[in-house]
């Protein structure tokens, strides 16, 4: 199974550590940063792509990539927004809206299970 990982922080660091327990996923990283926490805390050497991912790229990279599964990180959609007002509505939308365009199973990663 090829999943692609979208967000290698916090969230997606917890998701990053289920997923390599199994020798039959693959695992394909993406994020905004070079740097995300999967990768400074060891998990990773480096991220697959360094990209932020939208809506409206989604499926060009996704047909790419070729999961068959994305796995997105709640607080992907918070990159560059900081303090904005209204920042994690906006986030929120996005991330819904990534998963509806997808042509891909897409899952929101839920922050509750965060550690």
């Amino acid at each position: 199974m090829r999943v692609w990982l979208i967000g290698a922080g916090n969230v997606g660091s917890v998701a990053l550590r289920q997923l390599q327990k199994s020798s039959s996923v693959e695992i394909f990283v993406s994020d905004p940063s070079d740097q995300p926490e999967a990768v400074r805390s060891g998990l990773i050497e480096r991220v697959d792509l360094v990209e932020n991912i939208t809506p409206v790229n989604v499926n060009e990279i996704a047909r790419r990539v070729r999961p068959d599964l994305i796995l997105l990180s709640p607080g992907i959609g918070e990159q560059g927004f900081g303090a904005i007002e209204g920042s994690k509505a906006l986030s929120e939308a996005l991330n819904y809206e990534t998963t509806v365009a997808s042509e891909y199973p897409c899952l929101i990663l839920s922050l509750s299970n965060q550690s």
